[in-house]
């Protein structure tokens, strides 16, 4: 006899970190992406560096394979999204940092701005869906 699915899907609090985690990754892909394949534009747009936004590209490559495998891992890993979590929040404060130490264009002002705020947002969910998963669900 086959197990119910009420009885093996995850919690509701689990499946809803994993699908922001997913969501994030998702985001973030696309902004390397495009940080990757348009980098000329964006530099000439936001006044920002080559250099910064090839390596901002390439960082969040490897910061979306940390999402996809953490919101994959089977149970959760409750130390893999608290690194996620800092992670964000390094990335709101290098945002910050840019913007005062680097000359930019009010549009890069404003989309380096912009990202950090959804960043953060990230990183807001992601911390309350951590401290909402059950104590046995993760380690």
């Amino acid at each position: 006899m086959a197990a119910s699915p009420a009885l093996t899907a995850a919690p509701t609090s689990e499946r809803t970190l994993r699908r922001v985690l997913a969501a994030d990754a998702l985001v973030g892909l696309v902004a390397a992406l495009g940080l990757l394949a348009a980098t000329g534009l964006y530099a000439r747009l936001t006044g920002l560096p080559e250099q910064v936004l090839r390596v901002v590209g390439l960082a969040l490559i490897g910061y979306v394979v940390a999402l996809v495998w953490t919101s994959r891992a089977r149970p959760l890993r409750r130390r893999a999204v608290r690194a996620l979590v800092v992670a964000n929040w390094a990335w709101v404060a290098a945002s910050a940092v840019l913007i005062v130490t680097t000359p930019a264009t009010p549009f890069g002002v404003a989309y380096v701005i912009g990202q950090a705020v959804v960043v953060a947002g990230f990183a807001v969910a992601e911390a309350r869906g951590l401290a909402r998963l059950p104590d046995s669900s993760a380690p």
